[in-house]
């Protein structure tokens, strides 16, 4: 199985410094990234500065009380995007009626029962991620799968109204079926690459670990790219030197190759040529090389990150998900490898990876 990731990270918002000591080592100790606020204005600056899964907020504190801080919050963030779980004395029942009727998502009481506490945690953030999961797939579905979709009712409304029942499909008839199914492609690559992220984040994409050829992997992938990249003019090589069996998920490293090998083609003009390489050094290493337009730094900060979108734009009019480059990273990273790449604008880039020399 992968790694588990962080299970997320919560802002602790008390005027007692012991408090908030004890709740960071108690949660921290239980996989949560936590950072600290010691009233109201400070914790409004930390929320303002950086992204946090879940807000503990004290309801008495002097200042600013926890109430006013909840009203503030809740002009800005809604409950959906920000959750926040009051803190209360057993005794300010009627705080903490006045907190969930100004939106707070939930309380819990002092002394604080902390089994309880993390169970009430772990509600908020799974709802937070249902609801962003819907916000994707809704835009999913209205961006990246509309255009596809509306070229593929066209394609075949007029393959219905040329091509009678027992007639004869012509070559441009050819043509339509060619496109209903590179768009059905596109579809299905967007679809799975969001369930494949998804899996990963939850740390529910187990690896299946074999000993493995990566000559072998990379090879099958060229070849079978190689078509597509002739048919856009470009010139895919691949140059393998000798490497050891290793322990590796061959169906999931195909799936990184693919990708990076599949983005050097959709981004390159024609008349450029992509170059695949293996080596062994500090491992396995692998690179995808290309000398098409290259990268801006400021696209270089953006890669890998989740749904970014770079000033280079691919020259046969393909579609991505957005997702790719996370997913790779997260895959060569559930490997215990490293991934990365270099880049000039206009000299081309080199995505690479690296991954144990590891046998079973």
């Amino acid at each position: 199985m992968l790694a588990s990731p962080c299970r997320g990270s919560l802002l602790v918002v008390d005027d007692a410094e012991s408090n908030r000591t004890l709740l960071r080592r108690r949660l921290e100790r239980n996989g949560y990234r936590i950072e600290e606020a010691e009233s109201g204005p400070r914790a409004l600056e930390r929320i303002a500065a950086a992204e946090f899964d879940v807000v503990l907020l004290d309801i008495m504190m002097p200042g600013m009380s926890g109430v006013e801080l909840l009203t503030e919050l809740r002009r800005r963030h809604s409950p959906a995007d920000l959750p926040i779980v009051m803190v209360s004395a057993k005794e300010t029942s009627e705080d903490v009626v006045e907190s969930l009727r100004l939106g707070a998502n939930d309380y819990v009481t002092k002394p604080i029962d902390f089994p309880v506490l993390l169970a009430r945690v772990q509600t908020q953030l799974r709802l937070r991620r249902l609801s962003r999961r819907k916000d994707e797939f809704l835009r999913i579905a209205s961006h990246d799968l509309k255009n596809p979709l509306a070229v593929i009712l066209g394609a075949a409304e007029l393959l219905r109204m040329l091509l009678p029942p027992g007639g004869v499909a012509s070559a441009e008839h050819h043509e339509m079926l060619d496109a209903i199914a590179l768009r059905a492609q596109t579809m299905q690559r967007i679809i799975e690459d969001y369930l494949d992220f998804q899996a990963l984040e939850d740390g529910e994409l187990a690896l299946r670990a074999t000993s493995a050829d990566l000559n072998a992997i990379a090879e099958a992938i060229v070849g079978a790219l190689r078509p597509g990249a002739a048919q856009k003019g470009i010139a895919l090589r691949f140059e393998p030197a000798p490497l050891p069996s290793t322990r590796l998920d061959p169906v999931r490293i195909g799936q990184v190759i693919e990708n990076l090998v599949g983005n050097a083609v959709k981004f390159c003009p024609s008349g450029a040529s992509v170059t695949v390489r293996t080596r062994q050094e500090e491992g396995l290493r692998l690179e995808v090389e290309d000398n098409g337009p290259g990268l801006t730094r400021e696209d270089q900060e953006k890669l890998f990150v989740k749904y970014a979108r770079l000033s280079n734009r691919p020259t046969g009019g393909e579609r991505s998900s957005g997702l790719g480059l996370a997913i790779c990273k997260q895959l060569i990273e559930a490997h215990g490898g490293t991934i990365g790449a270099s880049s000039c604008a206009g000299q081309g880039t080199t995505f690479w990876f690296r991954v144990r020399a590891e046998t079973i």
